[in-house]
Formats: C-alpha cells, structure tokens, sequence
C-alpha cells in the first residue's frame, strides 16, 4: 500500500511538471529567451582557478631589520606637515617603514659637494646614502667613473613610464637614475597682456590659437612693442627682456636643434637648426634691437623689467614666478609656449638640465632600495598636485592648461642635458660676444666647437671623477 502511494505520488510530480512546461512555451515562444541570471559568487569561484590566484596573499616585503635609509638632496627634503601634500608624503613614509622594517632618514647634503662626497664614500667602500638625488651635470660623471649602480634590472615591474625610464640612460644603454615622472612643461614665454592690449595687437595665446605663434609673429610683436613712450628719445619698452644663455638654448630647441645629440655622442650646436636659432638670436640684439640690455645682472634683470611692467615678452621658467613675478607685476599677464621656428614641426622644449635619483655602486638590496624608493612616490596623484601647484602661480586656466601641456603639442627634446659636460659654457662664452656685436655667430661657434668637443670627451671618460 505505501509503494502503491509512492508510486502515485511521483507520477502526480512528473505530470505536474510537465503541465509548467507546456504552459510556459504556449505563452512565451514569439519572444527571445530572458538571458539566464548569472551567479558569479558560486559559479566562478568554483569553475575559474584563475580567481583563485587573485585571492593569494601577496608576496611579503623583505625585512630590512630596521636599517636606516639614508636619501640626499640638496635641501631638507624631511615633509613638515604643513600641507596636504606633507601629510601624504609622511603616510607614505611611516607605510614604507613599516612594510621594509626601516626608517627613512633625509639628507642636505651642498649641492656642489654632492658628487665629490658620493665618489669618496664609493671609494671608501661606505656609500654615504642608499638614494642620491643629483643633478645631470654629475651623473654623467659618475656613470661613466663607475660609482652608480645600473639599474636595469630592477625596474622591470615598475609604476614608472617607459619613456622616463628610457630618459635615464643618458645616452648608454643602462639605466642610472630613477625619476617618477616629468613635468610636460617647465619653461616657455611669459607676456604681459596689458602691453599687448594697449597697442591693439594679437598677444601670444591668441596667435597661438590660430597655429600662428612662430619665429616671425613673436618678432613682428617685438618690434612694434619696443617703442619711446615719452618721447625723449629713448625706449623705455621693449619687446623681450633675457639673458642670452637661457635665450640661446630655447630659441635652438625651438627649432627642433640640440646641443648635443647624446646617441652619437656629438656636439650638435653648429648643425644648421641651431646656427639659424644662433643667428636668429643675433639679429634681436643687434639688428632689430628689441631686447632690452641688462644693467650687470643678466640672471636677475630680465625678470626684474619684466615685473616692472615695461617687457611684453619674457622666456623664462615656471621657477621663476613665485619669487621673481608674482607680486611685482600689476598688469595681467599669460603663459605659452615658446614660439616654433622654422625647422620645427611642433612646439619644443628643451631638456637642458634635470636632475635623478641614484643609487651609489655598493649600497646593499639595491633591488629592495628600488621598491622603497617607489613606495615613496605619489604616482596617483602627481598630476592632480601638479595641477594644484600650478593653480597658485599662473593667472589663468588657459596658461595653467599650457604649463599642464593639455593639448600634448609640447614635445621635450633630448640633447641638451649639457650639465657638468662643458658644452654650455662653450657657447656661452661666444653668444656674450655675438649679442653685443663683437662677433658673428658662425665665427664665434667656429672658435669653440672643438673645445666643447674635447670637455665632453673627458668627462664621459670618467676622469674628472676617477681623479677625486
């Protein structure tokens, strides 16, 4: 009897089951089936071994057993706190002390003594810090001296951009330097919009928004802005204010020039986009006369008249504007980039000097000295900070939008790290002469590309190094 009522129970199940079926394709066979629901918490985790691996503990740091990390700069680096950026700096600190067993230690060590004191303690076989930060001018030294540790392999899982990686080999084939990130645009021209106004011309953001700010627009606005306002006979505004050893590595890069091709290894200042950027140069101080003399002090003056309010156009850094033009300058003012010459296909700016973290030859876990040099920077936040800065110093969204390079038409241009190679004080020392007239560009590079030539043979040699 109870197997009879099994029986009739399971044949009562199927039956009813089989009515839900007919009933559901009578109702439902014109439209496309509803998508199944997916359960990925129980499906995935259960058919997928690759979601296994995502779960996995992460390797640990290696301990260092409390040993002090020891990073130099030229200045006390150590965040004090009083901002938010200070505050992340000193969380990122404690974080990385706390994941290597280390404590981090900052260092001012002098700027000039820095190289002498790395080789010593290289050679003394006692590195005086695990991280470095040094300017070009002593890295090539170094390197070539063999006191740096190469670095490649160690940054073949690294947060840092391919093509700041590739700027630190300066010009070899091993890595030397770590840098987190560039700046897209640290130097261009400064120009005081009231100048402009006032005489009833296109300023430089203007033509340059109509792809027209070159050579010959900035000339044309030179000329017709260096007038006697007066009326005594003399000018008392000029179209550009500068010295002529910063005007001479921008107007070369500007049209696409180097002064030194680190490939090759070759002084480049006498190719023919640098000598036309040189002549060019030439011709504003002696035919055009459109850039205001300085008054003894070519590194202070220029942005000293331009702060007066009596300079249209001043080529310049961004460093320069907290201390040299905010709060001296009345009118309003903008930022751009420097002017194309004729050669170049896009705005450039030179890559004349930067400076990178080094790691000195014998300091030990060179590998893990690495992590925690990464662990250190803000890459999340670098641009937004940058963005912050910026905010403070310029006058405007469009000039903060050019320092930021928003419109990528910026490119920086490798080759004119010359620091510590001798190459700049070559050409220096003839753009002085050629400025004033005494001489001719062609015959003043004649005079010391040879001699330049020769500086950067010794240094890459390693010798002025291996001597100290």
């Amino acid at each position: 009897m109870l197997k009879k009522m099994m029986i009739s129970k399971i044949m009562l199940f199927v039956l009813f089951a089989a009515f839900i079926t007919l009933l559901s394709a009578c109702t439902g066979t014109s439209e496309k089936p509803a998508e199944p629901v997916a359960q990925p918490a129980e499906v995935e985790t259960s058919t997928t071994p690759a979601k296994e691996e995502e779960v996995e503990e992460a390797e640990p740091a290696p301990d260092l057993n409390g040993r002090v990390i020891r990073i130099s700069h030229w200045w006390d680096a150590t965040p004090k706190g009083d901002s938010e950026s200070d505050e992340l700096a000193r969380e990122r600190i404690k974080m990385v002390e706390e994941k290597y067993n280390v404590k981090i230690k900052y260092l001012n060590t002098e700027y000039w003594s820095t190289s002498e004191k790395l080789s010593s303690s290289v050679l003394a076989n006692e590195p005086f810090a695990e991280i470095v930060r040094i300017p070009d001018g002593f890295i090539w030294g170094l390197m070539h001296g063999g006191f740096l540790t190469p670095l490649d392999e160690y940054l073949k899982d690294t947060r840092v951009e391919q093509d700041v990686i590739d700027s630190m080999r300066f010009g070899g084939d091993k890595i030397y330097g770590l840098e987190s990130w560039y700046s897209p645009n640290d130097s261009g021209m400064f120009y005081n919009k009231r100048i402009f106004k006032e005489a009833g011309l296109k300023d430089p953001q203007q033509l340059m928004d109509e792809d027209n700010w070159n050579w010959n627009s900035m000339l044309d606005a030179a000329k017709k802005l260096t007038v006697d306002n007066n009326g005594d006979g003399k000018m008392d505004q000029y179209g550009l204010a500068g010295a002529h050893y910063v005007l001479s590595e921008m107007l070369i890069a500007s049209n696409g020039g180097k002064l030194y091709d680190e490939q090759t290894g070759k002084v480049t200042f006498n190719s023919p986009e640098a000598m036309e950027a040189l002549n060019f140069l030439h011709s504003l101080y002696t035919e055009h006369k459109v850039v205001k003399a300085n008054g003894g002090n070519d590194w202070e003056d220029p942005a000293k008249y331009f702060g007066e309010g009596t300079i249209a156009m001043y080529p310049g850094g961004l460093w320069e504007i907290e201390g040299r033009i905010l709060d001296k300058l009345k009118d309003e003012w903008g930022y751009v980039y420097m002017p194309k010459g004729p050669q170049a296909q896009s705005y450039h700016e030179p890559f004349g000097q930067t400076a990178a973290y080094v790691i000195p030859k014998g300091v030990k876990d060179a590998d893990v000295i690495v992590k925690i040099w990464e662990d250190l920077q803000d890459f999340d936040n670098w641009q937004d900070n940058r963005r912050l800065s910026l905010e403070n110093i310029l006058p405007d969204e469009t000039s903060i939008a050019n320092a930021m390079n928003d419109d990528g038409k910026v490119q920086r241009l490798f080759g004119g790290r010359f620091g510590g190679l001798g190459i700049k004080d070559q050409l220096d020392s003839v753009t002085e002469k050629f400025v004033k007239g005494e001489i001719t560009p062609s015959t003043g590079v004649a005079q010391v590309i040879s001699k330049a030539e020769a500086a950067v043979k010794k240094v890459l040699s390693g010798e002025q190094e291996k001597k100290k």
